[in-house]
Parts: structure tokens; sequence; C-alpha cells
């Protein structure tokens, strides 16, 4: 029986599988740091989030092109797939109908943080195959992985800062 993947994304690799997945859930994360780094209630957080936003989208670019190196493109429904979820991942309980809550904060960041732990495990997992598809390179995927790891220990803190307000009540 085909893979639920197969119906959107038709033939290819393992690789342009993955890919594919990766480019998807790339453009629904940039999608909700843009949205909630405006949101945020607390500033400081907020810049965080539109900080690591601006990384993501030089990531996905470079994503893109490794895309393009390997030939496998991107998958236009995936992708347009991945961002209608993250729309729909808007409608999530806060405690409040009408306003945005330090809750609506932290389920957010929750959310970021899963993301960005997913963003690592793929350009790790992209790393373990360096020496069998050339086209990918060993220093920019060992960048990158480095650079979520910081992008994680940022949202850790601005976590922690908001679960303090949202939880105390």
């Amino acid at each position: 029986m085909p893979s639920p993947i197969s119906a959107i994304v038709p033939g290819g690799s393992p690789i342009a599988h993955h890919v594919h997945t990766h480019l998807a859930g790339s453009a629904a994360g940039i999608d909700l740091f843009d949205r909630s780094a405006d949101a945020q209630l607390d500033p400081d957080i907020g810049n965080t989030v539109r900080t690591i936003h601006g990384e993501l989208v030089d990531e996905r670019r470079r994503l893109r092109r490794m895309a393009d190196d390997l030939g496998v493109g991107e998958s236009k429904a995936l992708t347009l797939a991945a961002q209608a979820g993250e729309r729909l991942g808007r409608l999530k309980p806060n405690g409040s109908l009408t306003q945005r809550t330090d809750m609506t904060d932290l389920v957010e960041l929750e959310a970021m943080r899963t993301a960005v732990a997913g963003k690592r495990a793929g350009w790790q997992a992209l790393l373990s195959v360096v020496d069998v598809h050339p086209a990918l390179d060993r220093a920019e995927l060992e960048d990158l992985v480095a650079q979520a790891e910081s992008q994680q220990d940022r949202l850790e803190q601005a976590h922690t800062q908001a679960a303090a307000r949202a939880l105390v009540r």
C-alpha cells in the first residue's frame, strides 16, 4: 500500500522524500516564527523569535539549493499542505477566545522548539549520508546543525520565561 506522502510526492528517492518533507516543514516553520515574533507579549522573546525567523529564511534558501544540487527540487503540493497545517494549528485553546494570552506564547514556543528539534534531526540525517551524496557539503551541514543547537538554546530560555508567566496564576 502506498504511503500517504506518495500521494503528495509521487515517485522519487528516499533522499528526495526527506528533502521535500523538510522543505515543507521549513515553509510552515517560517510562517509560525514570522507570525509569533510580532505577537509575543514579551518584546524580548519576540526579538529572539524574529532573529531565529531570519535564520530560518536563510536555512530554507540553503536547503532549496541543496535540493536543486541533488536534483530533487521541491514539492509545491507538500509545502502547501504543511503551510495549511500550520494555519490550522493556530486554532488552539488558550483560555481566551478574543485575545492573545501568556498561554498562547507558551504553546507557540513549545511548537517552535519541536520544529527546531526536527530541523536539527534533518540536518543530522543529511550529514550522515554526506559521503554518499557528493552534492551535500559536510562543513555547511555541520554549521547548520550548530545553528539549530543555538536556536534550541535560545528557544529553551524563552520558553522558561514564558512558562514562568503563563503558569503562575
